[in-house]
């Protein structure tokens, strides 16, 4: 018996026993159906993924076997069953039983779903507490080993912080933890790797997959491809809440039937070329980028040499190459240390590089490693405790925030949580009016005709304007932050994992999108991301950050192909697309 199911006290499952059985599932909101007849069964000891862009449905079917669809909605099932249990027939207080004992759910948005008051430590505690009879000793050691478990690094100094200490992916693995530890019988994974670079992505797909060896069903959400194929059994594949098609991974992401599957395939970025098109009708043909580019991706990733191919390494286009492309930004020598429970820890440790026109610069390592403290040095949110930062030859940081003020629009950012970065009370166009005026005293007439440029530059109806960001899908909110930071006219721009959240399709237009804007303003692009599949599509030049330091930096093929560095070579074998 698995040490998660003596924790619980559970009986132990067969192989095969079902655990989830879902037949004829219809939601609806408001008279309309997001998931409309969908059918589907877990056995213990199997994974089942669903996969679809943003508004599929994929989402809600999840949170319906909770009880957890939403505020309005009508749900209806020939056959709802969790474990042996009529999900529809439970009362509210069956149902949060269910939830985190016999279902762990593991949630998309980390920051949202971990209470901001609490350490991470007592949230995992208080699961043990309502859900096992472990003593309160017990409970310690058992959050503890959890959250190693999960490969939170420092497990007794993170139990003690509360999320808003820890790094999106950090956060990311302690959500985890909290949902696997009370050893349910099926857990809900939805994107459950999003936030986390990939050495430790792959380390959490190891512990989804021990959990399903040891009997536990699983029911993976996810706009990952390469995350699916590398553990589920079978995948289906969902479009506007109906599913379109059914099977074992390889065989559905190899051959795929539905014109659906096939553009969700394309739009993998892994193996594609810098610059080609990934979505859309502008999609680049087999010849230039091979037959069944995203489709071969999909089932050579096993191959962690896949990414040394000759369409991961031939570029499209290069914008003049670096030589003799302006300098823009230049960082020299940063460090940062920040003190934390009489501990001290180096976020950043003598970073240097330069950001030229027209060029990105990705900067990838694994969560923790100093890639956002680094952004925040070179958007001049924070102070460096030594180095400097030079804007277009001049200084910038460190420098008082009066001195920088005017030359502020010069450099914008996109950050990975787009909801968290808006007011919440405030429109698409509040949001974009405020970006534009600066505080100065414009007419509206201008500032309104700006904003629908704006919105139309990033591929977004006009019309959005009058809708507050919370309402707007996942990749309808990351373009309302691209045309924020265009707002100002700025020479370049911070992308602190500006794709993480997004499905595969959406993922490809924001990526095209930002492809595009480059080339047309010139702009100098920092791209922070743990996907080495986007890293190596979009970037020119590759900075591997390890513990806060550099430790690879060079031309995107060169780092990729032939990494120097023990670590850049633990990253490029983590790849599993």
């Amino acid at each position: 018996m698995s040490e998660v199911g003596r924790a619980s006290g559970r009986t132990p499952v067969e192989p095969g026993e079902p655990v989830l059985d879902v037949r004829d599932l219809v939601v609806s909101f408001s008279g309309r159906r997001v998931v409309d007849g969908v059918s589907l069964h877990v056995a213990a000891g199997e994974c089942v993924a669903i996969v679809g862009e943003s508004g599929s449905g994929k989402s809600v079917t999840a949170r319906s076997v909770v009880g957890l669809a939403g505020e309005g909605a009508r749900v209806s099932a020939a056959r709802l069953s969790v474990a042996g249990q009529d999900v529809l027939s439970l009362s509210q207080r069956r149902l949060r039983k269910l939830r985190g004992g016999t279902v762990g759910l593991i949630a998309q948005d980390a920051l949202v779903s971990l209470d901001p008051l609490r350490p991470v430590g007592r949230e995992i505690g208080d699961t043990l507490a309502l859900h096992t009879d472990l003593d309160a000793a017990a409970r310690r050691a058992r959050t503890l080993e959890l959250l190693q478990r999960v490969g939170l690094p420092d497990a007794e100094l993170r139990a003690g912080q509360r999320p808003g200490q820890l790094s999106g992916g950090q956060r990311q693995r302690a959500l985890i933890a909290a949902g696997i530890a009370a050893g349910p019988r099926l857990v809900i994974a939805d994107e459950p790797t999003t936030a986390l670079d990939q050495p430790v992505q792959a380390g959490v797909l190891r512990l989804l997959g021990q959990l399903r060896d040891e009997g536990t069903g699983v029911l993976l959400i996810s706009h990952d491809l390469s995350v699916v194929l590398g553990i589920a059994d079978r995948v289906l594949v969902m479009t506007d809440g109906v599913v379109v098609e059914e099977g074992p991974p390889a065989e559905v992401f190899e051959r795929p039937q539905h014109p659906y599957t096939r553009k969700l395939v394309d739009a993998v970025p892994a193996g594609r070329p810098r610059g080609a098109v990934l979505s859309g009708a502008g999609a680049p043909s087999a010849a230039v980028v091979g037959p069944s580019a995203g489709a071969a991706a999909a089932v050579e990733r096993r191959d962690s040499r896949a990414l040394s191919g000759d369409n991961a390494t031939t570029p499209t286009f290069d914008i003049a190459g670096a030589q003799g492309r302006e300098v823009l930004v230049e960082a020299r020598g940063l460090s940062r240390v920040f003190h934390v429970g009489g501990r001290e820890i180096v976020a950043a440790d003598s970073v240097s590089f330069s950001l030229r026109a027209g060029r990105t610069l990705g900067l990838v390592g694994e969560s923790g490693s100093g890639k956002s403290t680094t952004a925040r040095l070179l958007l001049g949110l924070e102070h460096p405790d030594a180095g400097e930062v030079t804007l277009l030859g001049e200084p910038w940081s460190p420098l008082p925030e009066t001195r920088r003020r005017p030359r502020r629009p010069l450099i914008g950012a996109v950050f990975q949580d787009a909801l968290s970065s808006f007011d919440p009370r405030w429109t698409v166009g509040a949001v974009l009016a405020d970006a534009i005026t600066r505080g100065r005293s414009l007419r509206p007439g201008p500032v309104r005709a700006e904003i629908a440029t704006l919105l139309d530059t990033v591929g977004l109806d006009p019309a959005l304007a009058a809708r507050r960001p919370l309402h707007l899908s996942g990749g309808q909110r990351q373009r309302v932050a691209v045309a924020r930071a265009l707002a100002a006219q700025p020479r370049v721009l911070v992308l602190d994992e500006p794709v993480s959240a997004l499905d595969v399709s959406v993922q490809a237009q924001v990526l095209d999108l930002l492809d595009r804007l480059q080339r047309e303003r010139d702009l100098a692009y920092l791209l922070i991301t743990h996907d080495l599949g986007v890293a190596l599509h979009m970037s020119d030049d590759v900075a591997v950050m390890q513990e806060g330091r550099i430790v690879e930096q060079g031309p995107a093929s060169q780092v990729f192909d032939a990494p120097e560095h023990p670590y850049a070579r633990l990253l490029r074998d983590a790849v599993l697309l």
